[in-house]
């Protein structure tokens, strides 16, 4: 290592000393020498050397005193002191390292050996202010690390890709994980009479307040695609109650538009009220970093994921908000209350899916709710017998206890049609929606 460009500080009433010290040093090192503590201070004013070697015995102040005023100044601190002195008994040696000396050394001292301890205590330096470069580099990234996450993910889930980034490599696993899809109603018509500046300003703040809704639960946010939101629950933080998670925050997302929609019409945001529709599904899916080394996804990707976006669209069929499967349902055991709708066949999948419309928090929901949606399940079950007069008869009643619940009217209007025109004889009762 050359250390030609590193300053030391010899400090010592002897001249003698300081002449032989000198000479030792200057092939390695650009020396400047103290005859006494004070001239050293003076020397630190304008010098922030790489060493010091601190003689103990001087007159007026001495190495001890020198020392200790040297580490309580903030500027001279962190500057390495070697004791190079006469005093060569153990307690003095104790006492010089006590203070905060780096090594002593007692004279008369072997220059080789004087020469390696200097090399190892600069380069212990050298490796310290590395290390404190390399922990400030690591902080910064791991703080710009932390803000960009979290427009995405709960403080949580970011602190856990902090502290395994592996979870940043490309690749995926499966898992049995619920995923969420969010979407506006007609939010293409509201646009349109507003100008550019103002739609961005409306979906920010749409986006803004679902989004934190999500985070609170700890989903990650896939991506925003113009008003939609794409969400999943289970990865990379290990939910084991993801399925719950998923309907709560579709329920708090419904709960919030409510408070939010009185707002942006009061304050011109909106012309007009917001209305969110939302598809939820469980399943096995493959979640990961998908892409290129520079660039990259973390998604999902899955039949599962298919259901869910297909189901956020066949709210339109039911005028209903949160769809879901009986998959979630079951995962989500009593916490929610919910009600069947019908068996379906979505886009791009085969199998018949039990759907049902998420409702409220089991916990929350009222005795009015609870009671049409006995009514509701009552009608069903006599519509699933296709006794159509009996089930029409019925789905009037549910309107009687709530006038707007519109699938009730979805269900009425097929008892009206079918008492003209009955399904074929082997219709096996499933309802397929083919278009995505």
């Amino acid at each position: 290592m050359d250390h030609a460009k590193d300053l030391i500080i010899l400090v010592d009433d002897n001249p003698s000393n300081l002449r032989i010290g000198k000479n030792v040093l200057s092939d390695h090192y650009a020396v400047a020498t103290a005859p006494s503590a004070e001239k050293m201070f003076d020397l630190l004013k304008n010098n922030i050397p790489a060493l010091i070697l601190l003689d103990i015995d001087m007159p007026e102040m001495d190495g001890l005193e020198a020392i200790k005023i040297l580490k309580l100044k903030p500027e001279t601190k962190d500057i390495p002191v070697i004791f190079l002195t006469a005093k060569n008994e153990s307690e003095d040696e104790l006492e010089g390292l006590s203070q905060g000396a780096v090594d002593y050394i007692s004279k008369p001292f072997q220059p080789s050996l004087l020469l390696k301890r200097i090399e190892l205590h600069l380069l212990l330096v050298s490796q310290r202010k590395i290390l404190e470069k390399q922990t400030k580099e690591l902080q910064y990234f791991n703080n710009h690390l932390r803000k960009v996450l979290s427009a995405y993910l709960s403080g949580d889930v970011v602190e856990a890709i902090i502290a395994d980034p592996k979870r940043l490599q490309l690749g995926g696993v499966k898992k049995y994980m619920t995923v969420l899809f969010t979407d506006l109603e007609n939010f293409s018509s509201i646009a349109e009479g507003m100008n550019p500046e103002d739609v961005i300003h409306l979906l920010n703040h749409y986006l803004s307040a679902m989004s934190d809704v999500i985070l609170t639960e700890n989903g990650t946010i896939d991506k925003f695609e113009g008003d939609a939101i794409i969400t999943f629950f289970g990865a990379p933080l290990e939910l084991p109650d993801h399925a719950l998670r998923a309907c709560k925050s579709a329920i708090l997302m419904k709960r919030l538009e409510a408070e939010m929609n009185k707002k942006l019409i009061e304050q011109g945001i909106s012309p007009l009220p917001l209305f969110t529709r939302i598809g939820i599904n469980t399943g096995e899916m493959v979640v990961g970093n998908m892409g290129t080394d520079r660039k990259m996804n973390y998604t999902v990707i899955g039949n599962p994921v298919n259901i869910a976006s297909r189901l956020e669209g066949v709210n339109k069929r039911y005028g209903t908000w949160i769809l879901t499967t009986d998959e979630t349902l079951k995962e989500c055991g009593d916490a929610v209350f919910s009600r069947r709708l019908d068996r379906v066949r979505v886009a791009g999948i085969k199998e018949p899916l039990q759907i049902f419309e998420v409702l409220e928090l089991l916990n929350d929901a009222t005795s009015e709710m609870k009671k049409w949606v006995g009514l509701f399940h009552e009608a069903l079950d006599i519509f699933e017998t296709r006794n159509w007069s009996a089930a029409a008869a019925a789905f009037e009643r549910v309107l009687e206890q709530n006038s707007d619940e519109a699938a009730s009217l979805v269900y009425l209007d097929r008892c009206r049609r079918y008492l003209e025109e009955p399904p074929a004889a082997d219709w096996d009762g499933v309802f397929d929606f083919n278009v995505k």
